[in-house]
């Protein structure tokens, strides 16, 4: 299936009422989404194993249970280490972006935004006490982040605690207001926010038209110009090589039940024309969360079930599923080459692709219930952080006895 992708709210765009099932990124709606605690609940304090402190055998946590840590492992020992955030325990890290080693952004409920300059996490104060489901940045001097799309906030880049979150009006109204589950984009002026399906009023009628997508251009005089596209799926992620190439993994089932796994490409708009989106096999009869690639020849989605899929060329029509060594639900994926993927996901999941098998691997969570893993991101090989429940996770490459995955 071949569509258009058709744009309005331009500034001289045409609406076009055809629906098309398009882009989002970590959970169902808003049931799978960490919940924001009480606002009493303070930011401050709390290590990377705060998040556990009610955890463990007294709290119900069966040590023979795969999702209970019942031996601690070290940070000598695994290969992943938790890191102190200052975000209090109860909160969740959702989602995790850098622009470099010493740069880094982790989001997460409550409002949480904490950025790492190379030696600690600091927390930024925010407007609002949302769960901030996504974060991505063009460079050090555009950081976006976005919990709905009434609250879409974007920064110039860090200055510390007095750092300014700016935030970004979108044209919906707020009676219709939708959690963004995916922000993704190759330029300052250029990138796509996308989640829940709302609906948009149709120029000059009374009529509606599902919408799941807004697209930022540039336009000629220095200004920006928010365009809507037309869509019923919840987008769970956005990926591409380029403005060119872009790919989305999306759940359509409230509208066709098959559509859960639903994988679209988008080719062609050169110089900001719209894109052509067609519809790829996923081979998925399960939602898919996210999507990555390496280059356009070499793209990674993951998501229920353990579901893994890959795809080796940029016209591939159906995706190849790949082996999974887990069943547990998939929420990210990342890599910093072909052969150097990981995936993370519930019960403390992570996974690595070395370029020949996806295989598990441990870290040293404390005893107790193994964390949600919601975010994964890197600077390079041997510097990744991953980002969950009450927990920042960095790795820094092989050690001498890793613990691989047992735990």
């Amino acid at each position: 299936m071949r569509v258009r992708d058709k744009s309005f709210f331009g500034a001289s765009a045409l609406l076009a009422l055809a629906l098309v099932p398009a882009f989002a990124s970590c959970a169902e709606s808003h049931v799978d989404q960490p919940s924001a605690p009480d606002d009493s609940l303070s930011l401050d304090g709390g290590g990377a194993d705060a998040g556990n402190r009610d955890a463990g055998p007294d709290a119900g946590c069966d040590p023979s249970d795969d999702d209970c840590v019942a031996r601690p492992l070290s940070c000598d020992e695994a290969p992943w280490c938790p890191v102190p955030t200052t975000v209090s325990g109860f909160y969740a890290l959702t989602a995790v972006w850098g622009a470099s080693k010493n740069d880094v952004w982790a989001v997460g409920s409550g409002g949480t935004i904490v950025h790492w300059d190379g030696t600690a996490w600091t927390a930024t104060p925010t407007a609002v006490k949302n769960t901030f489901n996504t974060v991505w940045g063009s460079g050090p001097n555009d950081v976006w982040v976005a919990s709905s799309t009434d609250a879409v906030f974007r920064s110039a880049g860090w200055a510390g605690k007095d750092t300014e979150w700016e935030r970004v009006p979108l044209p919906l109204d707020k009676d219709n207001d939708a959690p963004v589950f995916a922000i993704w984009g190759t330029k300052a002026g250029d990138l796509r926010i996308a989640g829940q399906s709302f609906y948009l009023p149709v120029p000059d009628t009374e009529d509606f038209v599902a919408s799941n997508a807004f697209v930022r251009h540039l336009l000629p005089d220095g200004s920006f110009d928010w365009v809507g596209i037309p869509g019923t799926a919840n987008v769970y992620g956005i990926w591409g090589s380029g403005p060119e190439d872009v790919w989305l993994v999306a759940d359509n089932s409230l509208h066709k039940k098959w559509e859960l796994g639903l994988t679209l490409h988008g080719s062609g708009g050169a110089d900001g024309g719209a894109l052509t989106w067609t519809e790829v096999d996923s081979r998925s009869a399960v939602a898919l969360r996210a999507i990555w690639g390496s280059s356009a020849n070499d793209i990674w989605a993951v998501g229920d079930m353990g579901s893994i899929r890959h795809a080796t060329s940029a016209t591939v029509t159906k995706l190849e599923v790949v082996p999974s060594p887990t069943s547990e639900r998939l929420r990210a994926v990342w890599g910093s080459a072909a052969d150097d993927v990981w995936a993370v996901g519930d019960v403390g999941t992570i996974l690595h692709y070395d370029g020949k098998a996806w295989t598990k691997t441990a870290a040293a969570f404390p005893v107790g219930k193994k964390p949600t893993l919601y975010g994964v991101w890197g600077s390079a090989r041997d510097d990744v952080w991953i980002v969950g429940d009450g927990v920042a996770l960095h790795y820094t490459g092989a050690k001498l006895g890793d613990a691989g995955g047992s735990q």
